[in-house]
């Protein structure tokens, strides 16, 4: 079955308003991330560690915490996942402004959508409305799935599935890459309020390509 694609943002302000916890854009609105920065993503997101502390505000900044099991796991996880969470100051430092966690257990179920794949659960919303997971195919590659369903805990119809699930990265590097930016930006843009010439450097390189701001008046 074929997917939505798109991301889960917690909203960026002016840069993009969003009323409620979550707002939903299509995967042709969201900005380019650096793919060709040197060292690649893992070493990008490297030196956005501490960028963390400047953007603290006056309520703390949370990160998704640790640790990850990944040893002994039954599915074939993918190296840049395994290379990521096992790797504590990245691991460790990645912001959420809505309070997600490492689901640490990583729990796998049966895909609903494509036969043959797997689900394995690797991050929750602190409330359970979303869950995202790696859906490891039969090829042996992996994208990152983002849906409102545990399906390790209940079952679901493949159109139902379907329905829920939304495509939000081709693997798991640039969703945690993104991830990673798109709450360093949170907590600067909406925590901080600053003006968009005090952002940091990535995060307004980032922003910037959402286009003019909204007006909100």
């Amino acid at each position: 079955m074929t997917l939505s694609r798109g991301w889960v943002s917690a909203g960026l302000g002016p840069h993009r308003p969003v009323s409620g916890t979550y707002g939903f854009d299509p995967a042709t609105d969201l900005p380019a991330l650096p793919l060709d920065y040197p060292g690649g993503l893992h070493a990008w997101m490297a030196d956005l560690v501490p960028l963390n502390e400047l953007a603290t505000g006056r309520y703390g900044m949370a990160t998704l915490g640790g640790p990850v099991s990944v040893a002994g796991h039954r599915a074939a996880l993918p190296e840049s996942f395994i290379a990521f969470v096992t790797d504590t100051a990245l691991r460790d430092s990645v912001p959420t402004c809505t309070s997600c966690y490492w689901e640490s257990a990583l729990p796998a179920a049966p895909s609903p959508v494509t036969e043959g794949a797997t689900l394995v659960r690797f991050l929750n919303d602190q409330q359970g409305c979303l869950f995202w997971y790696l859906h490891l195919l039969p090829s042996g590659t992996h994208e990152v799935v983002c849906g409102g369903i545990a399906y390790d805990c209940e079952e679901a119809e493949p159109h139902e599935a379907a329905e829920d699930l939304m495509l939000v990265a081709d693997d798991f590097d640039e969703f945690i890459a993104r991830f990673w930016i798109e709450n360093l930006a949170w907590y600067e843009v909406v925590g901080q309020k600053r003006a968009e010439d005090e952002l940091s450097p990535p995060v307004r390189d980032y922003v910037r390509q959402l286009g003019p701001v909204a007006d909100l008046t």
